[in-house]
């Protein structure tokens, strides 16, 4: 076999002589036993590659540019990827650019590519991907010359593996060590490989703590081999508090922080689950609500575990107002342990009268540290006839002739001691001509609302436009409460109500041939002797005794006005102006909306109109509105022709000349 190889090699040699003399020869013959290494072949941690012009030799040296043994790297020294680039006949290649990559899992290059000296070598640094773990790699370089043929690339590669490191984590600080609840500290340690400190980013530290938090929770090492951090204390650390820094392949360090408990600083009034409730006496509504009061720290956060006394206030007991306390009632002060969000809750009770309530809580270990509930009160809870009211956006619409046209109408509605009805009763409505919602429910504001639309043929009673809306809910009537207790007693005034009709004809009298009746609540036989607050009411249809239980109820009236308007004088004219009445064709008021203005119509006239028509628009009424007209008082103003125009919503204009 050697005989064979021997031969093989002196014929290489022979046909090299014979071919290529007075060339440069490549050097890749060391399998022949020759100079230089074959291409590809590893020696000694080294690759060198000769093609027809270019020789690299890899390879993977220390500091020192010494090669490690078993091509091994690790963290904590300082490794490099060598290129010796050389031509075919041995000599330097100077300003040659050399690329490196290798696997990046396994390792990074300070940069891709660097130029040869002027020894032809090229260097790069090359640090292993991660400190501790131990992996292998290929590095590869690369140069190209060009050519008369083209560009030829020209590589050589070696492989490697890298090394666990040692870590260790010392020094760990924490700045200042004794802190109160809720305040901060500065915390740093020192990374270290091998026993030496690292650089920027080598090594990663994981801060932790038993109680409170770490912003940012995990730090790299700076360019000075240290990682901070900053540890946040919550409102609940106290006593001994344990930093824990922690990094791969490293032992845990730990250091202590000295934490005061927090003090309570404050406490507020936060929510009642029902602000508003009504009387023990009412015969519908909430009755009871839950109260809620926070204990807070120096920096506004809720402290659990501190024990809150919650009392009621005097005038609050003296109307009946008790806690609730496992369904019974007490007036006596409740001592209440704060949640873990620092809330303390108690429950209270309405008795027999109205009132705002009063409840105050303080905390037991300071009792100068308190709060006060407000705006939380209880109602009689039951709409009252003589505090309602009916009210609406226009009172007259274009809509005589025309479907579609739409107005609002508001209930609004208070208890007897004018404090608003609890949200969510209904208000029922009804129209004798048109289409109008049914029905809306009373806000927090102690009001709704409905749309009424015009439609169908019938535009009012007797075809004069005119509409009657009523509104009705349950309620009580009004009385007088002459001994202060809230509650009705045999001859204290009260303003009864009677069977509940809608009064088509708006003439205060029922009648039965085409009149809607609403029954409902307490009734009778006796005479009405407060027609205005019962109105509507069917006469001789009261019970002659206060009651609880009743229609409130409210009628108004709007018109369906035409678009053509009348104009009519209604006073003398004089140089200073005359007066006129502005209504529709039906005699009712023009369109809410509509404007009155007028001008000089005679050519040549002195006389002028001063200033707009007073007032320039109509009222917002069912009923005509009167508008005065002011001249100059030139002294052809008696002479004179005046224009009087009005425009309704739609733009129908109507003139009329005086």
């Amino acid at each position: 076999m050697s005989v064979m190889v021997g031969m093989n090699c002196w014929k290489v040699r022979m046909n090299l002589f014979k071919y290529l003399s007075g060339l440069v020869v490549v050097s890749a013959l060391s399998a022949c036993g020759g100079g230089g290494g074959s291409a590809g072949a590893v020696s000694g941690g080294s690759s060198t590659v000769t093609k027809s012009a270019l020789n690299i030799g890899l390879t993977i040296v220390d500091a020192s540019d010494v090669a490690p043994s078993s091509n091994s790297i690790s963290t904590g020294a300082s490794f490099f990827a060598r290129a010796a680039v050389t031509d075919a006949s041995g000599a330097a290649v100077v300003n040659k650019l050399v690329n490196f990559s290798t696997t990046s899992t396994v390792a990074t290059l300070s940069q891709p590519s660097a130029l040869t000296d002027l020894k032809g070598v090229a260097k790069v640094q090359i640090t292993p991907a991660s400190v501790t773990s131990v992996s292998a790699g290929n590095l590869v370089a690369t140069a190209t010359l060009d050519t008369s043929t083209g560009s030829s690339a020209f590589t050589a590669n070696v492989d490697y593996q890298t090394a666990a490191a040692n870590v260790t984590l010392t020094d760990l600080k924490a700045s200042p060590a004794s802190i109160s609840a809720l305040q901060s500290v500065a915390v740093s340690v020192e990374g270290r490989v091998n026993g030496v400190l690292v650089g920027s980013s080598i090594v990663v530290v994981n801060y932790s703590a038993s109680c409170g938090t770490f912003s940012p929770a995990s730090a790299p090492t700076n360019n000075s081999g240290v990682a901070s951090s900053t540890y946040q204390s919550a409102v609940t650390c106290s006593g001994p508090v344990t930093l824990t820094a922690e990094a791969s392949g490293a032992t845990v360090v730990k250091t202590i922080v000295a934490v005061a408990a927090a003090q309570a600083a404050n406490i507020v009034f936060t929510s009642a689950t029902a602000p508003l409730i009504v009387t023990s006496e009412a015969s519908g509504g909430l009755k009871q609500s839950t109260l809620k009061f926070q204990v807070l720290d120096s920096a506004g956060v809720g402290m659990a575990g501190q024990s809150v006394s919650i009392a009621l206030g005097g005038s609050t007991i003296s109307a009946g107002v008790t806690f609730s306390v496992s369904g019974v009632g007490t007036i006596s002060p409740q001592v209440v342990t704060t949640d873990s969000s620092g809330f303390a809750s108690v429950t209270i009770t309405s008795g027999s009268l109205p009132t705002p309530v009063v409840v105050t809580a303080a905390l037991v270990s300071n009792p100068l540290v308190k709060a006060a509930s407000s705006n939380v009160s209880v109602t009689s809870g039951r709409a009252t006839q003589n505090a309602a009211s009916l009210s609406a956006t226009k009172l007259s619409i274009e809509a005589y002739r025309t479907d579609g046209v739409q107005t609002s109408f508001s209930m609004r509605v208070a208890d007897r001691q004018g404090n608003p009805v609890p949200a969510g009763a209904i208000v029922n409505f009804v129209a004798s001509h048109g289409l109008v919602q049914g029905s809306c429910a009373i806000d927090i504001a102690s009001q709704c609302s409905v749309t009424y639309t015009s439609q169908g043929l019938i535009r009012g009673f007797e075809d004069k436009g005119l509409v009657a809306i009523l509104a009705y809910m349950d309620g009580e009537e009004s009385f007088i409460d002459l001994n202060g207790d809230n509650i009705w007693q045999a001859g204290e005034p009260f303003f009864d109500v009677g069977t509940l009709y809608r009064d088509d004809n708006r003439n205060g009298a029922f009648d039965s041939s085409f009149e809607q009746t609403y029954p409902g609540g307490s009734t009778g036989a006796s005479v009405c002797s407060n027609p205005r607050e019962a109105y509507p009411s069917i006469a001789s249809t009261c019970d002659g005794t206060w009651s609880s239980n009743i229609r409130v109820r409210k009628q108004i009236v709007i018109a369906l006005a035409t678009s053509n308007a009348v104009i009519t004088a209604v006073s003398g004219r004089s140089s200073s102006g005359f007066t006129v009445s502005v209504t529709d064709a039906n005699g009712n008021a023009m369109p809410t909306g509509s404007t009155v203005t007028a001008k000089v119509l005679t050519s040549g006239a002195v006389c002028k109109v001063e200033g707009a028509v007073s007032p320039n628009a109509v009222d917002n009424s069912s009923a005509g509105s009167l508008h005065f007209v002011s001249l100059d008082q030139a002294a052809d103003c008696l002479a004179v022709t005046v224009n009087v125009i009005v425009t309704s919503p739609a733009g129908f204009v109507t003139t009329r000349g005086f």
